[in-house]
């Protein structure tokens, strides 16, 4: 049976293989020991409740029986601070001459600073050799499901952004266009530093008056809003779960960003709490699969598990109920799986 659970500062080996395993262009989670440690004693400190909300990160792994680590996945309850969450927002402008007849139809890029202060949901990344093996959908619901249990600590709105589209080669043609004009490094290089010192320095450096859309290079306009190859996967969970597309993009790679309602979420707004009944392994006809997640922050685990609902209660097999730590007749929380939003 696998779990999801925060991690802990015992993780920190196993993370560090992990984020090795990847390969670079993980930036959010890079193979570096240091940068690590702070991520999971801050993940730590949130779970305890011991970090103001600006500053919080709530981290979770998936292990399997064997205790082994398999992956992560993150929620940032409120990004941006100090210096804003930037974004470029795909805009369109019309405008018309009476004394010539004519008309112009534009696009534009503008800074945009409209996230600042939502939760995005990230660093969602599992080992190569559990791809396709629906850990990370499990990863990624179980993000949900934390914010269902504690809505109180997450914005109102939530966000993520996907990795802008690369070469072979790793270039990226919106880089290479406008970016490498202002910023003295490579597109890694800037990348990298975003993800680990902040924003500060975007808010520097970045222009801050439009780009207009019909002056760059064909490459370049090719590829705004467009993911990379491998965040394809990730999109279409995001998509099923109620996240939307409106023009958002990343201001180094024009990835795109996409945004959902807390409430709409799909996990979040199918999710029931209820009474467990441990009943034995072998259910009868009518049980299916379920997202379980006991309630208490401290204790947070999510397992995926075949139960039997009806009205004020959950049914569980012992088994479920150990692997969770949770108490008999405690309160958990369930989400089901379908076929739509899959596993």
């Amino acid at each position: 049976m696998r779990i999801v659970r925060p991690i802990e500062t015992r993780d920190l080996a196993a993370l560090v293989d992990l984020a090795e395993s990847l390969g670079p262009g993980m930036t959010t989670l890079p193979a570096d020991r240091a940068t690590l440690a702070e991520k999971v004693e801050r993940s730590v400190a949130s779970f305890a409740g011991n970090i103001e909300r600006a500053d919080a990160h709530y981290m979770l792994v998936l292990e399997d029986a064997e205790g082994r680590l398999l992956g992560t996945s993150a929620l940032y309850p409120s990004v941006g601070a100090p210096f804003g969450f930037f974004s470029y927002k795909r805009i369109r402008l019309v405008q018309r001459s009476q004394a010539v007849g004519a008309s112009c139809d534009v696009e534009m890029l503008t800074l945009a600073n409209d996230y600042t202060g939502t939760t995005e949901v990230g660093t969602l990344a599992v080992r190569p050799s559990e791809k396709g093996s629906g850990a990370g959908r499990l990863l990624a619901r179980a993000r949900y499901m934390l914010v269902a249990s504690r809505p109180d600590l997450f914005a109102p709105l939530l966000m993520a952004e996907m990795r802008g589209w690369q070469d072979a080669a790793g270039r990226n043609p919106f880089w290479d266009a406008v970016g490498a004009r202002f910023f003295n490094m490579d597109f890694a290089t800037a990348d990298r530093l975003s993800a680990v010192r902040g924003a500060d320095f975007i808010a520097e450096l970045l222009p801050k008056h439009p780009i207009y859309i019909d002056l760059l290079p064909d490459a370049a306009r090719a590829v705004i809003g467009r993911p990379h190859d491998a965040s394809a996967p990730a999109r279409a969970m995001l998509m099923q779960e109620g996240f939307r597309y409106e023009g958002y993009v990343d201001v180094f790679d024009v990835g795109p960003q996409v945004h959902c309602d807390r409430d709409q979420i799909a996990t979040v707004r199918l999710s029931r709490c209820g009474l467990p009944v441990t009943l034995s392994p072998n259910f009868a006809p009518g049980a299916r699969d379920y997202l379980v997640c006991t309630g208490d922050l401290d204790r947070f685990r999510v397992t995926l598990a075949a139960a039997r609902p009806a009205p004020g209660e959950i049914a569980l097999s012992d088994d479920v109920v150990r692997a969770l730590g949770a108490d008999r007749g405690e309160q958990l929380r369930s989400s089901p799986v379908q076929l739509d939003i899959g596993a």
